[in-house]
């Protein structure tokens, strides 16, 4: 409304200052690219599918293809693999999601074999789970997070929900079933959790994203499927920074980044499809993408306020430098200690007026970042258009 009142202004200073401003604006929405940090030849014939980041610095990468999963240095020296996909105590079918709490552990959903195997620097190798549709089965498990408590989510994709797990692998919860309901999940694949609980889930057969509270309320939900802003194409990588914003990857080149309400910030584009997305304990977000056996990791947005520096101690632990000749014993748990669950199967009622799908709109940030073009916050709209409309607010 106010660049429509400066445009039909007779003003010469109204109209200059409306074509200022919608410059301003539209720079504000374009796609920027990601900012490349590092970049590194991968092993031969090797797939990505996930990533996460170890609190040493170290880059732990899923080969689905290869039925392994791959360690790196911050600088993208290889380290150390482990599985091969033969059969036996710590060897994957398919590996997908990969998520590492504080203390080193090491979590991986294993599609294939319906589990996931839990590598500790304490107790060695164990798994959880086996296929079904039952309390503490899997089928064809995908995505996988930890919480700030040590709890393991994971997306039982084949099944349409998500179960939550204790770190000993004790059954907590299940939420979501099949459908396009608040609360219901089509092959969901990702999720992200932040320090109240709550959930942010990649509903991927849905093409959108649902927030979620540790109760089960549906707080929002935003997308539908497209290749527009707000949009998605099977979103499947979804994490979050330090402030709470949310990084959404799916199967088109582009990064989408939006704020706790499930509003659109920024794009990013990146160099190849299906990209990777994943938050280190500091809560700077990072894509991987591949483009042949070159792999490249970028950072999204800006660097926390607690982000570890190269020359600053890290937490080490003596699991992050085994090798393949001296890896923990294996102690297969596949029969889970399980708990009746706490709350409904389902998900509560849904909170009112949840965001509209496929209408994400678009917002300044909360806390002030770089703008790429002009070195100035983005949150610089809010204050220049504020300025204008108390300039003129009288005609």
């Amino acid at each position: 409304m106010i660049i429509q009142n400066f445009l039909v202004s007779k003003n010469p200073v109204r109209i200059l200052v409306s074509i200022l401003l919608l410059f301003v604006l539209v720079q504000g929405v374009m796609a920027e690219s990601c900012t490349v940090i590092r970049s590194w030849d991968g092993l031969s014939n090797a797939t990505a599918s996930g990533f996460a980041i170890h609190p040493s610095g170290n880059v732990y990468v899923t080969d689905s293809v290869n039925n392994r999963v791959l360690v790196f240095s911050e600088t993208g020296e290889y380290l150390f693999s482990w599985g091969s996909g033969k059969p036996g105590d710590g060897e994957f079918d398919a590996p997908r999601g990969i998520a590492i709490d504080r203390s080193g552990t090491v979590y991986v959903t294993d599609s294939r074999n319906h589990t996931v195997q839990k590598v500790s620097s304490r107790t060695g190798f164990s798994i959880m789970g086996s296929e079904g549709t039952g309390i503490g089965q899997f089928d064809a498990p995908t995505g996988i997070a930890v919480d700030s408590s040590g709890n393991v989510y994971v997306m039982d994709t084949g099944n349409d929900r998500i179960q939550v797990f204790h770190s000993t692998g004790t059954y907590l919860s299940t939420w979501g079933s099949y459908g396009s309901l608040n609360g219901h999940f089509i092959a969901p694949e990702g999720i992200a959790i932040d320090s109240a609980g709550t959930m942010y889930v990649a509903d991927t057969g849905n093409h959108r994203i649902q927030k979620i509270n540790s109760a089960g309320t549906v707080l929002a939900k935003w997308g539908s499927e497209g290749t527009g802003n707000g949009q998605f194409t099977s979103p499947s990588g979804i994490a979050l920074d330090y402030w709470g914003n949310i990084y959404v990857s799916d199967a088109t080149s582009r990064i989408q980044k939006f704020n706790p309400a499930g509003e659109l910030l920024t794009t990013c584009e990146t160099g190849g499809r299906n990209s990777a997305v994943a938050a280190d304990p500091s809560g700077n977000v990072y894509v991987l993408w591949q483009s042949g056996t070159r792999w490249t990791i970028g950072q999204l947005g800006p660097r926390s306020p607690t982000y570890v520096t190269a020359s600053t101690p890290r937490v080490h632990t003596t699991f992050s430098v085994f090798t393949e000749r001296t890896r923990p014993p294996v102690t297969p748990t596949s029969s889970l200690t399980t708990v009746p669950p706490t709350s409904s199967a389902t998900i509560a009622t849904p909170a009112p007026t949840p965001a509209a799908e496929g209408n994400a709109t678009m917002a300044a940030p909360v806390v002030a970042e770089t703008s790429r073009n002009a070195g100035v916050p983005v949150n610089f709209m809010d204050s220049i258009a504020g300025f204008f409309r108390n300039l003129f607010a009288g005609k």
